[in-house]
C-alpha cells in the first residue's frame, strides 16, 4: 500500500563540510523539535556521515514534516535514500554555493536550486540581494521563490559552534516562508525554552519580520554550463575493480600539471587567492605549502593558481612573505575559474588594475583559532604597480 504523502514537507539544509556541520545540525534538528511541539511528525537525517565531510565540501542535512504520517511511515519514507529528490524549502548557509555543488562522491557540479519544486522556496544567509543570487541559478521551467536573511557565512569547526544566532534566525525565517512546518509562535516558544535567552528570541523574531522574498520566473537564470552525469547501465560495467591512473605529463605554465580530472575541488571554497605577480619575489612558498598542489610553475618563475583544484584554504596567503601579494577574496567576486596569468603577461598594468578592483579595500583573514571568525583590515591605498624589468 502506498503512503499518503500529500502533506509531507521536505527541507534541505546545504552547508560547508566541517565548517558548518554543527550549525546545520542545530537547524535540521531544531526544525524537528519545533514541529513536534505542534503535534506534527518530523524526522531528520543527513547525506553524509562524519568521514567524508572534508573542509568546505558541499554537504546537506534533511528534515521531513507531516501532519498525518506515523513515525514509522515517515522514517521509512525519509530513510529510503541517501539523498533527497525534491524539497519545498531549500536552505543555503553559504551563498557562494550558488555557483554550484560538487559533493565528495563526485557526480558532477550540480545547481544549488536543483531540488526546489514549483512554488517552493530557496533561502540564503547572504548580504547579497535575491536578484544578485538568482542570476546564477539554473533556469527552470516553473516559478518559485528566493528569500534572504542578511548575514555572512557562519564558520567554526567540526565540534565547535560559533554562536552568532544564525541558527535561530534561520528558524524564524522558516516560520515566515513555510508556516506549514511551524508557526512563529512555536518557534519563539521553542527558542525561549531551549536557550533561556531573550536575545535569541528577538533574533528569531527579527528574521521572521525582515526576511526578503522575491519570485524567480522561468526566464531567469542560466543554462547550466556543466554536463549532467549519466551513470552507466549494468551492461556497461567492467569486470572486477578498475582504478584508472591519472594521465602523466608536465609542462610549464597555466594548467601545465596533470591532475585527476574526476576530482576537481573548485566548489569547496568560499574564498579564493588572487596573486599580484608584479610584486611576487618568486620565493616558492605558496607552491611548496599548498596542500592540494594547486599552483602551476611557469617558465618566468611565478606560480599560477589552478582554480579548478584550489580549495580556498588560505595557506598560500598565510605563508606569503610579501604584504598584499596573495590575498583571499570572496568567491562571488569572480565568475570564472580561468587563469589570469596570460593576461598578466600581455598587459601587466591592466592585470594589476583588475586584480585590485577584485580585491577591494577589505582584507579578510581567518583567525588561527577555530571558531573565532575572521580578522578584517582595511587597505585604503593598494600597492602601486611595479614594472618588471
Amino acid at each position: 500500500m502506498s503512503l499518503d504523502t500529500n502533506d509531507l514537507i521536505r527541507l534541505e539544509v546545504n552547508y560547508r563540510g566541517i565548517f558548518q556541520k554543527t550549525l546545520a545540525k542545530h537547524i535540521s534538528t531544531d526544525v524537528v523539535y519545533v514541529a513536534h511541539s505542534e503535534g506534527k511528525t518530523a524526522f531528520s537525517n543527513g547525506r553524509y556521515s562524519d568521514d567524508p565531510q572534508r573542509n568546505g565540501v558541499p554537504c546537506a542535512n534533511f528534515a521531513y514534516i507531516s501532519k498525518s504520517l506515523s513515525e514509522e511511515d515517515l522514517e521509512a519514507e525519509a530513510s529510503a535514500a541517501m539523498d533527497i529528490k525534491e524539497a519545498e524549502l531549500v536552505i543555503v548557509l553559504d551563498d557562494t554555493m550558488v555557483k554550484g555543488l560538487e559533493p565528495w562522491g563526485h557526480y558532477g557540479i550540480r545547481p544549488i536550486n536543483e531540488k526546489v519544486i514549483s512554488g517552493g522556496t530557496i533561502l540564503f544567509v547572504s548580504s547579497r540581494t535575491p536578484a544578485e543570487l538568482s542570476k546564477l541559478f539554473e533556469r527552470k521551467s516553473f516559478s518559485y521563490r528566493i528569500a534572504t536573511i542578511r548575514g555572512e557565512a557562519s564558520f567554526s569547526g567540526l565540534w565547535y559552534f560559533r554562536d552568532d544566532m544564525t541558527d535561530v534566525r534561520v528558524l524564524g525565517a522558516i516560520a515566515k516562508l513555510n508556516p506549514g512546518i511551524a508557526s512563529i509562535e512555536s518557534v519563539l516558544s521553542y527558542v525561549k525554552s531551549k536557550y533561556k535567552s531573550d536575545q535569541k528570541v528577538e533574533a528569531a523574531r527579527t528574521a521572521f519580520e525582515e526576511v526578503t522574498v522575491a519570485e524567480v520566473t522561468p526566464e531567469e537564470g542560466i543554462v547550466w554550463p556543466y554536463p549532467k552525469p549519466v551513470l552507466p547501465g549494468w551492461k556497461e560495467f567492467e569486470e572486477g575493480t578498475v582504478v584508472r591512473a591519472v594521465k602523466r605529463g608536465f609542462s610549464l605554465g597555466p594548467r601545465g600539471q596533470n591532475r585527476n580530472t574526476d576530482f576537481k575541488r573548485g566548489t569547496n571554497r568560499t574564498q579564493r587567492p588572487v596573486v599580484r605577480f608584479d610584486i611576487c619575489t618568486k620565493c616558492t612558498l605558496c607552491w611548496a605549502s599548498c596542500p592540494d598542489e594547486a599552483f602551476d610553475p611557469t617558465k618566468e618563475g611565478y606560480y599560477d593558481v589552478n582554480y579548478e583544484y584550489c580549495t580556498g584554504c588560505g595557506r598560500c596567503a598565510d605563508v606569503c612573505p610579501v604584504d598584499d601579494c596573495i590575498v583571499m577574496v570572496n568567491e562571488m567576486n569572480l565568475t570564472s575559474n580561468e587563469s589570469f596569468y596570460n593576461q598578466y603577461l600581455k598587459n601587466p598594468s591592466s592585470y594589476v588594475e583588475e586584480i585590485e578592483s577584485i580585491k577591494g579595500k577589505e582584507r579578510t583573514i581567518p583567525e588561527h583559532i577555530t571558531g573565532k571568525g575572521n580578522i578584517v583590515k582595511r587597505v585604503e591605498k593598494p600597492k602601486a604597480f611595479k614594472e618588471v624589468r
